[in-house]
């Protein structure tokens, strides 16, 4: 593993597995007031599931997890005043940096994105589109999937709950409410964020052929005394595959074990998509709004990458080598 990488405290990049052979990156992106490590740990059983179970159940996945300074409100010092573009331009340059200098550009990447950290990514994502240097480009190009976990796409009601938090340290320290204004209904940067994206996505596979596969996830319980944070229509994406998770907003994302049936529900979606990846196997197609099949991987240069070189190409994604058949 590229420990040298790796960076101290709560901020930036951490390795969690480097398996030999590694042929797909998987990074995690946590959300509003979260963290890089106690976002995806249980707390009862203190079971960091990206570290201590997905390596056995995705023994070729590299595994990194992302942190930034989410907090709205701090206690003791002051909050940081970020934007959302912000912190996508952190999880871009930190990330194309890591995998530039590990060799492993071309590599295909999925995200697991909480809650704001799936706005993130696709802000990460959009800066990766538009970037003019190469190895930031590679960022989207050899994107294969994400996963969302509570993201609101459309905002949420319950954001509001912040405001008054916001405004009230205010007294006594500076806080960030930009971050929580991005997430109320009606925001005209989440609409913007939105419409960039999905254009994105739309340009690329009308005219690069490329598909990212995409998979939402929504909290199926409320929490005592708010309700849901991020309702079931926010939290998915028509067009695309979603389902439940028995668990508050909070609770989505901690798993107990191997056997809980939030973790076999999001390490099987990761396990096929990896799965369909090393294979080379394209699954059924699904009907959509698009009226298109929802293949995970398409040609136009690579497994899971934009480009214009020719269909059929060998591609060498480090140690293992994919050659996509048509």
């Amino acid at each position: 593993m590229e420990e040298s990488y790796s960076t101290e405290g709560k901020y930036g990049l951490r390795g969690l597995s480097e398996p030999p052979g590694a042929n797909v990156d998987i990074v995690f992106v946590h959300g509003l007031t979260g963290n890089r490590e106690t976002t995806w740990t249980d707390t009862p059983t203190k079971i960091f599931w990206p570290e201590q179970l997905l390596p056995t159940d995705l023994p070729t996945a590299r595994i990194l997890t992302f942190g930034y300074d989410a907090d709205i409100i701090h206690a003791l010092r002051v909050a940081g005043s970020n934007t959302l573009r912000d912190h996508g331009k952190g999880l871009a340059h930190d990330l194309a940096l890591w995998r530039m200098r590990s060799r492993t550009n071309r590599r295909p990447l999925i995200f697991v994105a909480h809650s704001l950290g799936g706005l993130v990514t696709e802000q990460a994502l959009l800066i990766s589109r538009n970037a003019a240097q190469q190895h930031l480009k590679d960022l989207f190009e050899c994107t294969a999937g994400i996963v969302f976990m509570g993201t609101p796409h459309l905002g949420s009601n319950k954001a509001s709950w912040a405001a008054p938090l916001t405004k009230l340290g205010n007294v006594l320290r500076k806080t960030n409410r930009e971050i929580v204004q991005v997430l109320e209904p009606g925001s005209e940067m989440l609409a913007n964020l939105q419409q960039e994206f999905h254009t994105m996505l739309e340009d690329s596979r009308r005219n690069n052929q490329k598909i990212v596969e995409i998979f939402c996830f929504y909290e199926e319980l409320d929490v005592g005394g708010i309700g849901k944070i991020v309702s079931d229509q926010s939290a998915t994406l028509p067009g695309y595959q979603s389902r439940s998770i028995h668990g508050n907003h909070m609770e989505m994302t901690r798993f107990s074990g191997p056997k809980d049936p939030g973790y076999v529900a999001v390490s099987g979606q990761l396990w096929l998509w990896v799965y369909e990846l090393e294979n080379q196997f394209p699954p059924a197609p699904v009907a959509t709004h698009h009226n298109r099949p929802q293949y995970l991987i398409d040609s136009g240069g690579g497994a899971v990458f934009q480009g214009t070189q020719r269909a059929g190409r060998d591609i060498n994604t480090n140690n293992v080598n994919f050659t996509r058949k048509f």
